[in-house]
């Protein structure tokens, strides 16, 4: 199988010599300049790790939504330890965003209280609304977005997009 091209932001980091020497011998993959205009564009100039912490971020909305519910105190301490102080303060956001966009239960209140089971939770539901937001403009972003980002087979509805997309610019925004 062959490996996904590089980001622009992996191209930056490359050595002169070797950046050049790989856009010559790759001159099918498109350039970032030439791609329409789109709220999008801006992810990728971000690395894998920046791309991973909007996930976390974007999974916060759902986090939000099942804290609304929990009664018990453990959950609550464990999540002011397991997260930190920036999330906790985007939670805030969150609270004052409406959020029609609602997945399956994450239950919360059956958590194990790990640290690593929260950090993958949030890492998932984060990457499934952040495929849902790039599902729109995935066309023309391919060749620059990581393949575990690739739109769901079923397209979310156009209002769901846009708030998708709006949680990705408030995320982009406010939180990195």
């Amino acid at each position: 199988m062959e490996r996904a091209p590089p980001t622009p932001f992996e191209i930056q980091e490359m050595d002169p010599l070797q950046k050049e020497f790989y856009i010559k011998m790759h001159p099918h993959l498109p350039s970032p300049y030439f791609l329409t205009k789109d709220p999008m564009n801006r992810l990728i100039s971000l690395s894998k790790e920046q791309l991973d912490q909007i996930c976390r971020y974007l999974g916060l909305y759902d986090l939000y939504q099942e804290i609304k519910h929990v009664v018990k105190t453990n959950i609550f301490q464990s999540l002011k330890i397991a997260l930190s102080q920036k999330e906790l303060q985007f939670l805030e956001i969150c609270r004052h965003e409406s959020n029609p966009v609602l997945l399956p239960t994450m239950h919360i209140g059956a958590w194990d209280l790990k640290k690593e089971s929260l950090d993958k939770a949030l890492y998932e539901r984060g990457k499934t609304r952040l495929r849902g937001a790039l599902s729109s403009s995935y066309g023309t972003l391919f060749p620059f977005i990581p393949a575990n980002f690739s739109p769901p087979e079923q397209k979310p509805s156009k209002e769901i997009i846009d708030t998708l997309l709006k949680q990705v610019e408030t995320v982009l925004s406010r939180a990195l």
